[in-house]
């Protein structure tokens, strides 16, 4: 940063004064010492500079106190920072507020310069936010159009694949009743249960993609169902507790929270080699908060989440929870089990 900070100075100011660039200098300093403390000898290797110019530099600086010294190491003074700063406010929001800078402030001694790179800085800013807001609408687009094509494929399960499973299977039953040959009707009565099975796979499939519980009864409900399930599924002991929730929770929010549980247990199911696990859904501290937890043998998180293919459904519930306001959080390591918290604000009891 420092480095593209000195040819700013220099590209800005074709005809600047040695005492100019000297300031620019300082400046940059100031900018390597936001990020941590250095050496006088690594501030040197940073502006290409030698150690001897960087501690007159430096000396400046502590005279002014932004800067102090402690075991040859140097470091901003925050306070002193903190106050030499001004209001700062872009085209559009507010980008923050601190106090007025004091007179003898180095900062200021070039304010002119200071206040195009404030100004550009502040640009940036805006830029960025712009950005991630677009980002954002693209990735709520995104999403919707997934849940579109779910309920679509949905529904042709339900209203095409399931049906024509359901005659066959009435089918088969007559047919096994008016078969005379014993060991054909023990045939029939395996393709029967075979029907049957593929029947309730559909079903299940198509609850899954779209369920009709949470678009008919709510989250609650659809969450009790679901994990219901899951343990019969699974054969796994799920110990559930679910509150009453005063009305219908925004559909968004419904369906975010419902996938996370789908997404949370699913890699109970197949990734935590658990003996037990635990659900509880409720309203917390002006919250709704889904808590899906495991006794298996856990994980790291961070390690995870670095592996893009390994962690996308961890990035997959934290992207929904976000498109909704909210938020998750993934507690878990080697040895300890995994607790998924999935928060979402709610508007206060009694507001309409």
């Amino acid at each position: 940063m420092a480095g593209r900070f000195m040819k700013a100075v220099r590209a800005g100011h074709p005809s600047a004064s040695p005492g100019a660039v000297a300031r620019g200098r300082r400046l940059a300093i100031l900018c390597l010492l936001a990020e941590g403390p250095r050496s006088a000898e690594a501030l040197a290797g940073a502006l290409g500079t030698s150690p001897r110019a960087v501690v007159r530099h430096l000396r400046l600086l502590a005279a002014s106190g932004l800067v102090r010294q402690r075991d040859e190491v140097w470091s901003l003074d925050g306070a002193a920072v903190a106050g030499a700063l001004a209001r700062l406010v872009a085209s559009g929001p507010p980008l923050g507020e601190v106090a007025p800078p004091p007179e003898e402030c180095l900062l200021c001694r070039n304010r002119g310069y200071v206040l195009s790179l404030v100004a550009e800085l502040a640009r940036s800013l805006n830029e960025a936010r712009q950005q991630h807001e677009r980002l954002r609408q693209l990735s709520a687009q995104a999403m919707r159009a997934q849940e579109e094509e779910r309920r679509r494929v949905a529904r042709e399960l339900h209203d095409d694949t399931a049906q024509a499973l359901t005659a066959l299977l009435m089918k088969l039953r007559a047919l096994e009743r008016s078969f005379a040959h014993e060991e054909g009707r023990r045939e029939l009565e395996e393709l029967r249960a075979l029907v049957s099975h593929t029947l309730e796979g559909v079903r299940r499939l198509a609850a899954d993609l779209r369920p009709s519980t949470l678009d008919d009864l709510g989250l609650p409900a659809a969450t009790t169902a679901y994990v219901q399930q899951f343990a019969r599924i699974w054969g796994l002991p799920v110990h559930l507790r679910v509150d009453r929730l005063e009305g219908r929770l925004a559909p968004d929010v419904e369906l975010a929270v419902y996938r996370v549980l789908q997404e949370a247990l699913a890699n109970v199911a197949k990734h935590s080699g658990a003996s037990q696990a635990w659900v509880s859904l409720g309203r917390r501290r002006g919250a709704l908060v889904l808590t899906v937890r495991d006794d298996g043998r856990g994980f790291d998180v961070a390690a995870v989440l670095r592996d893009r293919e390994r962690g996308l459904g961890l990035f997959g519930m934290q992207e929904r929870m976000a498109l909704v306001g909210g938020s998750l959080r993934v507690r878990s390591r080697p040895g300890e089990g995994t607790a998924v918290v999935a928060r979402v604000p709610l508007p206060a009891e009694g507001d309409g």
